[in-house]
């Protein structure tokens, strides 16, 4: 089926998205980084606010995703395995949001438990070093410019977001998926960097590192997805040779790729179609 079947937004659409989450990002990190410079934050204070800015993410987005699924009904919303890898089945009621909400909340909450962990023991070991220790009026700041930046970001997104196609939520919840585990994995790196060095910056600088360069490499979540390649790569062919031992062979591998292929443009056509209510309307 050809990929022109599938809406997407439009060349000026998808610039001025990508500009808001590129500003959103780096207004975002910038917070931190000003906080720690100018204003003396704590590594306490960042660790805790970059755990409640996921908190703030993981909500906004299941509200973006629900707004979507009730202005617009594309059947993508119904449909099972779209950040899972289930089988790609219509249900009878939408199961996006559920899926993004069993994956982000719970990690999340972890998050939230070994943060508290840390900085109570940052605090404990360092008791008269500011640096370590956790101020409540630098953080209810810190969390308020964070929020406003949040939130006016959500605002950005809602605008128009009856017109959005199903393609382009999809990509943007994956990418809130994905930046839950660089975050998790920031933390606990940073947290090796600064038992390594004794210093609290250490722990900054690992967080804002990746979860910057994951933020801005995600950028453009929502472009125009790619079509899959008509063929497998030689270099697949070969691997899936050698490993297999003959029991694979390269028409084998094409026929499957092709398959698979056709199966998923079918999918996102299908996903862009209008769910019609119970009595039938759409």
């Amino acid at each position: 089926m050809p990929t022109e079947s599938i809406p997407m937004p439009s060349t000026w659409q998808n610039v001025g998205l990508r500009t808001s989450r590129i500003a959103t990002v780096l207004i975002s990190n910038a917070i931190p980084i000003v906080g720690v410079l100018r204003y003396g934050w704590s590594a306490s204070n960042v660790l805790v606010l970059y755990w409640l800015e996921s908190l703030l993410i993981a909500i906004l987005m299941c509200l973006r995703i629900a707004g979507h699924c009730l202005l617009t009904r594309r059947k993508g919303h119904w449909r099972t395995g779209q950040l899972t890898p289930s089988p790609r089945n219509l249900g009878n009621r939408p199961v996006m949001m559920r899926d993004y909400a069993a994956v982000a909340f719970p990690f999340t909450l972890v998050h939230g438990i070994f943060v508290i962990g840390i900085t109570y023991m940052l605090a404990m070991n360092h008791p008269d070093s500011p640096v370590w220790g956790f101020d409540f009026v630098a953080f209810r700041h810190g969390a308020l410019l964070l929020a406003g930046v949040l939130a006016a970001e959500f605002c950005l997104d809602m605008t128009g977001m009856r017109k959005r196609p199903f393609a382009w939520m999809r990509a943007c919840t994956q990418q809130r998926m994905g930046r839950v585990l660089v975050l998790h994995l920031a933390i606990i790196f940073g947290m090796f960097a600064a038992a390594a060095t004794d210093s609290p910056y250490a722990v900054l600088y690992v967080l804002i590192g990746l979860k910057t360069l994951w933020d801005l490499s995600t950028s453009s979540a929502g472009d125009a997805p790619a079509a899959p390649a008509d063929k497998p790569p030689p270099w697949l062919i070969t691997v899936s040779e050698r490993v297999g031992k003959g029991k694979i062979s390269g028409a084998d591998l094409q026929k499957q790729w092709k398959d698979s292929r056709e199966a998923a443009l079918e999918h996102a056509i299908e996903d862009e179609q209008v769910m019609p209510t119970k009595n039938g309307r759409r």
